[in-house]
């Protein structure tokens, strides 16, 4: 057999073999080039953007908070710029040489710092979390010394509130604070480190004032510490959107003449517009500054904030034994039920006897009084005679009536309702039955009537408006919406009744136990009232309630002072400064004294 019939089927072998070896290898060639083009070209914005999160870290741009205003644009909330400190869930770890450090840095327990980094971590935020706000420098300081060894844990620019006003206005304003876990339960759209408002005016708009936080890339290296400013700016991803400003009905000089004229006694005034129902100002003393919450409460301002004259204390919506600021509306009670009539003449002295037990009145002095001249001296023992003839319940309508016993309206929270008590009311707490000595005493304001300052300048207004009682508030524009007043209440009150009640209390003041706050041509009518309080042999509570000008009203008033003594003497003058400031007469910086020192001149 020739040679070449066996060398003929085996090149061809070959060839063949050849031919599929190069077509594997150019598929294989085409598919890589292909998938190369694919993730070079078709893919090239989604490896890029990768690419940039490996070197980049999202971070809040924290929204700033609304600015609240005066009525005259006075600033009384605004912001400020901070520093604070932040960690990123995904890089914390071994928290507890973390939290060791931290906590020296910080000067915080140890304890404390690993439960924020603990949450911090179990929180799988994408977005830092806030371990401590508004850092001050020495903090700064100290971190950026440890910072080689702080592994995702960086500080980065905030923004905190501040109250220009201090404790000027610490009790409307209210103040912001971290969010709490108990409010991140309640509220799933916030997230941990976020600032809300905790009270006052701040915790009841927080939702408009909060505004939406924007996001930002920073660069990062491989550590995921931010880069310095030099080398990397932020890059906004989502603009920060402000809250919304917020402007109160609050006059930001009557505020402060009521804070400096009430001193360093304890109690309140509240000064409102009778015809709208606008807060002008609203002071509780002690107070406290509110900017000491924007940061970490300290042991030392904790124990100040605690203090027994509890400065938290809202004294202008609490409840307190209001005396004869009370008289008005027993006078209209007992001239609704007959008990006495307009031209009615009452024998006063100094007390009556029921049961066994004397009832006082707060003079000696005896003779025949008119309604008018009954009120305008507050004669106990003519108030007495008439409950004699009156039921509790009978009382209690006409206080009601001019919001006795009810919220007064104000946006703010923890706002008590005070007490105007019955013979339910009593069997119900006190197991026991009404008995005319209660009467007696609730004719005058005593024993279980509860009254708040916010609550009497309410009834003043009231009073004053002949029948139409506002409902208070402090806000009148958010943002650029003007908010309308709310709707007054209309008291039926008949003509007679109201003639001697305006015309008592105009007495009051032009020849009676308020003469302190005679104004010159400016009339004012009102009521001073000293109500007995525990302890038993301590002064007593001093209140003057007023209206001005008499016949057409365009401010009342409450002025009050926990322990004060009588209204006529501690609280009317006060009040007198006010007004004096109000309308613009005389000098709204004098003292007391010298305001009586100018009466006794003028009359």
């Amino acid at each position: 057999m020739d040679e070449t019939s066996f060398s003929q089927p085996s090149l061809e072998g070959i060839r063949g073999k050849v031919l599929v070896l190069g077509f594997v290898v150019a598929l294989s060639i085409g598919v890589l080039l292909a998938r190369l083009a694919w993730l070079q070209i078709l893919q090239n914005k989604y490896y890029k953007a990768k690419a940039v999160e490996n070197s980049t870290r999202v971070t809040f741009l924290r929204a700033p908070r609304g600015i609240i205003y005066d009525r005259h644009g006075n600033l009384l909330a605004a912001n400020k710029q901070s520093l604070s400190l932040t960690a990123i869930a995904t890089q914390l770890d071994n928290l507890h040489d973390l939290s060791l450090r931290l906590a020296r840095i910080l000067e915080l327990p140890y304890l404390e710092v690993l439960t924020r980094l603990q949450k911090a971590k179990d929180s799988n935020s994408v977005l830092p979390v806030v371990i401590e706000h508004d850092l001050d420098l020495n903090v700064v300081s100290r971190f950026f010394e440890q910072k080689l060894f702080l592994p995702g844990i960086d500080i980065v620019p905030d923004i905190s509130r501040t109250y220009p006003q201090g404790e000027v206005l610490a009790h409307v304003l209210g103040y912001t604070g971290e969010i709490t876990q108990g409010q991140l339960g309640r509220r799933p759209d916030r997230k941990m480190g976020d600032i809300v408002g905790q009270d006052g005016i701040e915790r009841l708009y927080d939702d408009q004032l909060r505004g939406i936080d924007g996001e930002q890339r920073v660069r990062v290296n491989a550590l995921g510490q931010c880069l310095s400013p030099e080398t990397s700016k932020p890059v906004i991803t989502k603009e920060a959107k402000a809250g919304l400003p917020i402007v109160l009905a609050i006059d930001l000089d009557l505020q402060r003449l009521a804070y400096q004229a009430l001193g360093e006694r304890h109690g309140a005034v509240v000064v409102v517009d009778p015809q709208t129902g606008e807060v002008l100002a609203m002071v509780s003393r002690p107070s406290f500054d509110p900017n000491v919450f924007t940061r970490r409460i300290t042991p030392d301002i904790w124990k100040k904030l605690n203090a027994p004259d509890h400065p938290l204390y809202n004294r202008a919506l609490s409840g307190f034994p209001p005396g004869s600021v009370w008289k008005p509306v027993t006078l209209l009670a007992a001239l609704d039920s007959k008990a006495v009539k307009p031209d009615t003449k009452l024998h006063v002295s100094g007390g009556i006897s029921l049961g066994g037990f004397f009832f006082g009145d707060w003079t000696h002095s005896s003779g025949l009084f008119d309604l008018v001249k009954c009120l305008a001296w507050s004669r106990d023992s003519a108030f007495y005679q008439m409950a004699l003839k009156m039921s509790p319940e009978q009382i209690k309508k006409w206080g009601l009536n001019f919001g006795a016993g009810r919220p007064t309206g104000v946006e703010l929270p923890h706002e008590r309702v005070g007490l105007v008590p019955d013979s339910q009311w009593k069997l119900r707490v006190y197991k026991e039955k009404w008995y005319p000595g209660n009467t007696l005493h609730m004719s005058i304001g005593q024993s279980f009537v509860d009254l708040t300052p916010a609550q009497a300048a309410r009834m003043f207004s009231g009073f004053g408006m002949r029948g139409q009682v506002p409902n208070l508030h402090f806000v009148i524009k958010i943002g650029n919406r003007q908010i309308p007043p709310p709707r007054p209440e209309f008291v039926k009150v008949r003509q007679e009744y109201l003639k001697v009640l305006l015309s008592g209390l105009k007495a009051v003041v032009a020849s009676g136990t308020g003469g302190a706050t005679r104004l010159g041509n400016i009339e004012v009518a009102g009521k001073t009232g000293s109500a007995e309080a525990p302890p038993t042999g301590s002064k007593t509570h001093a209140w003057f309630a007023c209206y001005a000008p008499a016949d057409t009203p365009r401010i009342a008033m409450c002025v009050f002072i926990e322990h004060g003594g009588h209204g006529g003497s501690a609280a009317a003058p006060i009040a007198k400064v006010l007004l004096t400031k109000f309308f613009g007469v005389g000098s709204a910086q004098e003292t007391p004294s010298a305001a009586k020192k100018k009466d006794k001149k003028r009359h």
